[in-house]
């Protein structure tokens, strides 16, 4: 099985990626406390910020993870458009970052944010992967690692950051993730413990 790791080249495969996403988590019954929608896709305010990245057998995505940035991107006109299309209305958010949503310490977030101005920083998250790729865990492995590629590399990401179970904080570890110093443990949503983790370039 060949897949092709990239950025979705038109609106269709954007589109195809949000139904992804809400099969994805719908069908988990952790996860699909996340879903921010009804309808048959699962997208957000955050997504108008963020670079879109995906595994894709031919044209159909098939696993899915994105870095949610401070400012529009070249997909945010897309976004816009599949929102309106499918009547999904994306509401401003008063926060730039998803993490500080539920991030249970404020203070510590902004600290955070605060040491990185002036670098292009983003949330890694929103990580999904189609019920029939899972097995074995190669997909993962994969997706992970072209897209670390492809934001220090392609999109010149300074540090990527997002929050991690902690049963799966050392898995990452391999992938060049640490956890964020002054980060503590924390529950959301009833979802296992995490923790704040963060990559270099």
């Amino acid at each position: 099985m060949k897949l092709h790791y990239r950025e979705p080249n038109n609106l269709s495969e954007l589109d195809a990626i949000f139904r992804l996403r809400h099969a994805v988590y719908s069908e988990d019954g952790n996860l699909n406390k996340l879903l921010s929608t009804s309808s048959t896709h699962d997208i957000n305010e955050f997504d108008l910020n963020a670079l879109h990245f995906a595994a894709f057998d031919g044209e159909n995505p098939v696993a899915y993870i994105r870095i949610t940035t401070d400012s529009e991107t070249h997909f945010t006109d897309w976004v816009k458009t599949i929102s309106a299309n499918n009547n999904i209305t994306l509401l401003k958010n008063n926060v730039t970052f998803p993490f500080q949503q539920y991030y249970p310490n404020t203070t510590w977030s902004l600290s955070f944010l605060d040491e990185l101005k002036g670098h292009k920083i983003g949330e890694v998250g929103r990580l999904a992967i189609h019920k029939n790729y899972r097995k074995g865990g190669v997909i993962l492995n994969e997706l992970i690692t072209a897209f670390i590629d492809y934001c220090k590399n392609d999109q010149k990401i300074t540090t990527g950051f997002g929050s991690c179970t902690l049963s799966l904080e050392r898995y990452y570890r391999k992938f060049g993730f640490s956890i964020a110093q002054g980060s503590e443990p924390f529950v959301y949503y009833g979802l296992p413990e995490a923790v704040i983790v963060r990559f270099d370039r």
